[in-house]
């Protein structure tokens, strides 16, 4: 029988990146410890169009959407909604502050044509507490994220099993796990990664393989095709991380962003990758 995942890996797909600019107000993102150093903004709008140029080499289209100054954290845009092929659940963020973010980015999927589903009240949910993966979905039960919000993740996926995954410790599910191939995971080498990793691993009879990446936020990474775009800043450095990703990665591909980690951001953070 052949295995899904690798058709996955073959059949043609379409794929677009929707992003969103960095506004005037950046520096007053939301963060969980306040920054050694203030976030320099000109430099995050220079890293960001670099992401944004890697992103337009591995993707057909990229839609760029304008900031807006009355939310700081609007280019963390992955928190505004979860895609999946044509269907998508647009979120209500877990930060009151970001509530309305959204709105942009329910206009723009309206305009692809794409199936929208709404978060019932009182479900709070941010797209960085959802991984999907293999055909799965994980759901990290966070301060973002409740049960209500996985609940209406579940409705608005229905044909796929959503897992839900406590979050001990850090932002999101994402901060400490994502993907670098349909069966393997990064993992940030800390015990409450770990234990998220292991709940994973119960819940789908093991089906994952595990890569442990040191350092806080070094396990969050962006998988396009068979591309991972990993942190040229974070753990083991960039030339360290990009050796230790492509031990299990075909193309790696190492983006500055050390001004959006200065305010919890992470790489997935700054897309919302949508394939069909």
């Amino acid at each position: 029988m052949a295995d899904p995942d690798a058709a996955e890996g073959t059949k043609m797909v379409s794929r677009i990146a929707i992003v969103r600019g960095v506004p005037d107000s950046f520096c007053d993102a939301l963060s969980m410890t306040p920054p050694p150093q203030p976030v320099d903004l000109e430099r995050a709008r220079l890293q960001h169009a670099v992401y944004v140029d890697v992103l337009k080499d591995l993707v057909q289209e990229v839609i760029e959407l304008p900031a807006d100054n009355k939310y700081p954290d609007c280019p963390f845009i992955e928190d505004t909604a979860v895609v999946i092929g044509n269907r998508a659940l647009i979120t209500h963020p877990g930060a009151a502050s970001r509530q309305g973010e959204e709105e942009a980015i329910r206009e723009a999927l309206k305009q692809l044509r794409i199936h929208i589903s709404e978060v019932e009240p009182p479900g709070l949910i941010d797209g960085g507490d959802v991984l999907y993966a293999s055909g799965m979905l994980f759901a990290g039960n966070s301060s973002r994220t409740n049960v209500a919000g996985i609940e209406s993740l579940q409705k608005a996926f229905p044909d796929v099993r959503v897992h839900t995954i406590r979050v001990g410790e850090g932002l999101h599910l994402k901060s400490a796990i994502s993907s670098i191939s349909p069966k393997i995971l990064a993992v940030e080498d800390s015990p409450a990664a770990i234990a998220m990793f292991d709940e994973i691993q119960q819940k789908t009879d093991g089906h994952f393989k595990m890569v442990k990446t040191l350092g806080p936020g070094a396990a969050n990474t962006v998988l396009v095709g068979d591309a991972v775009i990993c942190s040229a800043t974070l753990g083991l450095g960039s030339l360290k991380l990009e050796a230790h990703y492509k031990q299990h990665a075909r193309h790696v591909i190492p983006v500055d962003i050390s001004e959006f980690h200065k305010v919890d951001g992470g790489l997935t953070c700054l897309s919302l990758l949508i394939e069909r």
